[in-house]
């Protein structure tokens, strides 16, 4: 049984309002969901990629209005996905491997974003943490307890002689990167409760590296490599009744890619990062850095889905007893075969690209 301190509301106080305020704003809803004309977007960030999608007007293109929505966890964000309050998410591959295995939901991944860009495990060294060993004993910031990133925690922390089965250390529910962000900051939340460590993506993990109270301990991808991180995932239903909807959608995300891949965009890159995070230059390089430039746990190639990369998180998942006793053992290969009414179909992607190809 893994030991699981909950923390309710998170709430950051006024030490992390001032360090945030210079880093990152919070970006409201552009629309509500009665804005029938609105594709509402509900995600943990702004993936480069859906970043220049909208700068360079790729989703205006296709004929789409995206809103785009905060989370504020993986619960949330999934609730309201089924609800249909979001039409489409941005979220961990493996919490769409969650929520279809362990709860038989009909949610469904459509492509890739990355591979895990900028995971790392950061610290807080004014709470005496300067090391992995430093955790043994206390408790690790994270979104759930059956969220994606618990198991890439796990993976670093086991690989290091700590043991969650065990004991060694205990998870904390703080809620989604934006939230743990802020929390680890600040150093604890308004309730007193101190955090110590977290796992973070890109962007967060970039702004962390220039908070004098923040170390970066791990790379995920020292521990593991493919990974499929952040991924598109919309409910079967969704998708069946909108195909073309969601093959717009990965299209101008494509674009979006290749538009920033492109060395010859680079500087007009970084300044649409700086300007949609509200971060600085020098953190949007290091955005622009580690989303474009990192092979191996960056963007992915034209939105494709690293396949290799969903079997080794599904086993990921597997190894550190995520999956309900009713399930037993999964076979990731052939959870990974595509099919329209799978944890993956492709078939958005495959008419992205032939879309493009066609003008």
């Amino acid at each position: 049984m893994k030991r699981i301190k909950i923390i309710s509301g998170a709430t950051i106080l006024l030490a992390a309002i001032l360090i945030i305020t210079s880093f990152f704003v919070l970006n409201k809803p552009t629309s509500t969901h009665a804005d029938t004309t609105c594709i509402q977007y509900g995600a943990f960030l702004h993936n480069v990629s859906f970043i220049e999608a909208q700068q360079q007007g790729f989703f205006a293109k296709q004929g789409l209005n995206v809103c785009y929505n905060q989370v504020s966890s993986s619960t949330q964000q999934f609730n309201s996905l089924l609800s249909g309050q979001y039409d489409i998410v941005e979220t961990t591959a493996d919490n769409a491997v969650n929520r279809y295995v362990n709860s038989q939901l009909p949610v469904q991944i459509f492509a890739g974003i990355d591979q895990g860009a900028g995971l790392d495990l950061i610290v807080n060294t004014a709470n005496g943490i300067h090391s992995i060993a430093d955790l043994k004993g206390k408790s690790v910031a994270v979104d759930a307890p059956d969220s994606g990133y618990v198991f890439t925690l796990e993976k670093i922390l086991s690989a290091n002689g700590l043991s969650l089965q065990n004991g060694d250390y205990s998870l904390q529910i703080v809620g989604g990167s934006l939230q743990r962000f802020q929390a680890i900051s600040a150093g604890h939340t308004s309730a007193g409760d101190p955090i110590y460590a977290t796992i973070l993506g890109t962007p967060f993990s970039e702004q962390a590296h220039y908070v004098s109270t923040l170390s970066d301990v791990a790379k995920f991808s020292n521990y593991m490599a493919p990974y499929q991180g952040s991924s598109l995932v919309t409910t079967r239903a969704y998708a069946q009744a909108n195909p073309q909807t969601i093959t717009n959608f990965t299209t101008a995300m494509i674009q979006g890619y290749n538009f920033a891949a492109n060395p010859a965009n680079k500087t007009t890159v970084i300044a649409d990062i700086a300007s949609v995070d509200k971060v600085s230059t020098q953190i949007a390089s290091d955005v622009y850095q580690d989303s474009m430039r990192d092979i191996v746990r960056g963007e992915n190639f034209e939105e494709a889905l690293n396949i290799q990369g969903l079997v080794n998180t599904i086993n990921l998942r597997q190894q550190f007893g995520g999956f309900v006793q009713s399930v037993k053992s999964v076979n990731s290969k052939q959870l990974v075969n595509t099919g329209r009414n799978a944890l993956y179909d492709n078939e958005y992607w495959n008419a992205a690209l032939k879309q493009l190809k066609g003008h």
